[in-house]
Order: structure tokens, then sequence, then C-alpha cells
């Protein structure tokens, strides 16, 4: 089975809980193609914040065994639109997949593991250096970490600098009216400071890349698309300007 094929298989096997999603499937593409490459079949996973577990279905699908947390999910009014956990759960276990309410900085986690990954969760981070000291903790004496993060650099962002808004003004209502409990992307990244933070844990890192992993998306009807597809379409071509980043490494 491929990738690609193991991915639409995970959000067949996921629907009708997935099906709010599709739009991310290139973006989970790029991390499965990115995983699959470096993490032995051998390893054991562990995926922190995980949501729904999408990649992670796909992941089991391809002969891996993977654990997932995310505390969010489990919650009423989820952003994930799950009203129906226990039936979320029961597709979770007819895959042999476990999926647990625990958070990474609060909760203990019982093992360690081959390979850690966490996607679009660093941002979301108040202390991203907690954050990745928590999850290096569960990894096995050679084992991996592999972490993918918007990237705060990507062309868009320098279009909007360039005219004087920030690349982050997105979010500002919401972290304006919640403060502290803000649940937002507190910080973006570029890809040299994530190889910094790893480099700073003594974590090895072994590829780090940025990529335009989200759909050009053309509408006739929506003005707003053709801009942002034409910079998306733009990013392709320019070093650095994808609209994502990512970077495995070795623990020491």
């Amino acid at each position: 089975m491929t990738n690609t094929e193991a991915l639409k298989k995970a959000y067949e096997i996921l629907s009708p809980y997935a099906d709010k999603q599709r739009w991310e499937f290139d973006n989970n593409l790029v991390h499965l193609d990115f995983i699959t490459r470096y993490v032995p079949h051998t390893n054991t996973v562990l995926d922190v914040g995980c949501g729904i577990g999408i990649l992670d279905v796909g992941l089991t699908l391809l002969g891996y065994r993977v654990t997932g947390i995310d505390k969010y999910v489990f919650e009423a009014n989820n952003s994930f639109s799950v009203g129906d956990i226990e039936g979320l759960k029961a597709v979770w276990e007819s895959q042999g997949l476990s999926i647990l309410p625990k958070d990474i900085l609060r909760d203990d986690i019982e093992q360690t593991y081959g390979a850690v990954i966490s996607i679009a969760t660093i941002e979301h981070q108040k202390d991203p250096k907690r954050f990745l000291e928590r999850m290096l903790a569960v990894v096995e004496p050679g084992g991996l970490m592999y972490i993918a993060t918007p990237n705060i650099s990507h062309l868009l962002n320098r279009v909007r600098f360039l005219f004087g808004r920030s690349p982050m003004q997105a979010h500002l209502p919401d972290f304006f009216n919640r403060g502290e409990a803000y649940e937002g992307h507190w910080r973006e990244y570029t890809l040299q400071e994530l190889a910094q933070m790893f480099e700073w844990l003594d974590i090895k890192p072994m590829e780090a890349h940025n990529v335009q992993s989200m759909r050009l998306g053309f509408k006739l009807s929506s003005p707003r698309s053709w801009y942002v597809g034409l910079f998306r379409l733009i990013s392709h071509y320019i070093p650095g300007a994808g609209d994502t980043n990512s970077i495995i490494g070795r623990k020491s």
C-alpha cells in the first residue's frame, strides 16, 4: 500500500468524523511521506496532539504501531466537531489504534517510544522549550523526534508584512479577548528556528525542509482564493517560502 492509498483509506475509515478535514489531505500526505522515509516500521510511534487520528490510522495501515494523545478531541464542543466520541473510539479500536486523553505537559507517559511526532502543535505552546523537553523525555535513546509547524515566513506572510500587516493578525481578536486562556497560535517559527531549538536540546537534526503543502484552491466566486492561490503557486518556486516547516532529528 502506498502512502497516498493509506491516507485515502484513513479518511474513509474515519468518515464522517474526518469529512471536514479533507482540505488537509495534501498537508497530511507531506507529513506521512517525511515520517515513513525516516522512521523504521520497527519503531513504536507516539503522536502528540493527534486530533482524531487521521495520520495515525494511515501509519497503522502501513504497519506502524502508533499511540496518540490529545486532550481536546475528548472535550465537549471540541474544535474537531466530534459529538460522538464513543463512536470515534470504536473506529480507533477497530484499527488497533490507542488514542488517549492526555496532555504531554501535565500527564505521565508510561513508556518510551522509538519516534515521537507532533504536527501543528508547537505553535500553540506558551513554553516551547518545556514542550520539546517533555516530548524528548519519552523518546528512546537514539530515537527520533519529528516536528512540523506553519512557516511564519511563508510568501503570503512576507507580502502582508511588506504592506504593514502582522503575519499573526488573524489571531489577534481571539488573543485579545481570551488573554491567558487563548489556545491559538502563540508563536510560529522559521525552519532555522526549529533547527536551533533542536540543537539547544542536543537533538541532532537529520533533515529539515520547507514545503508548500496546501492546495491552490482557485474558486470563481472568491476573489480571495485567487490571490491566496497565486501566492501558493509562486511559493513552490521560492526556497523557504512554503507554508509548512518540518524537521526530524535523533536523540543523543
